[in-house]
């Protein structure tokens, strides 16, 4: 059954992104793809970090010393670079 189509306008950045999705083959990398894509902007919308600041109180700082925010930080960090040097070879 197919989805219903979505019309919808679309700076060039963003349609860029959806080719890029609709680039990747049907397989199970392809849906994982996209559930980390929902995961990403899920955090990337809610940047509060879930750990309890000193004050007790959840920090809500993307840049704060929390260990779970910084690991997902260096991650996409690895990811670029990774990104970039396949790039340019």
């Amino acid at each position: 059954m197919s989805q219903p189509t979505i019309h919808a306008e679309l700076n060039s950045e963003e349609w860029k992104l959806i080719q890029e999705l609709r680039a990747l083959p049907e397989s199970p990398l392809r849906t994982r793809v996209h559930q980390t894509f929902t995961e990403l902007l899920f955090f990337f919308r809610n940047p509060k970090c879930q750990g309890i600041g000193i004050e007790g109180f959840p920090c809500g700082e993307p840049s704060s010393s929390c260990e779970d925010c910084h690991h997902i930080w260096n991650a996409l960090d690895r990811v670029a670079e990774r990104a970039q040097k396949t790039e340019t070879v």
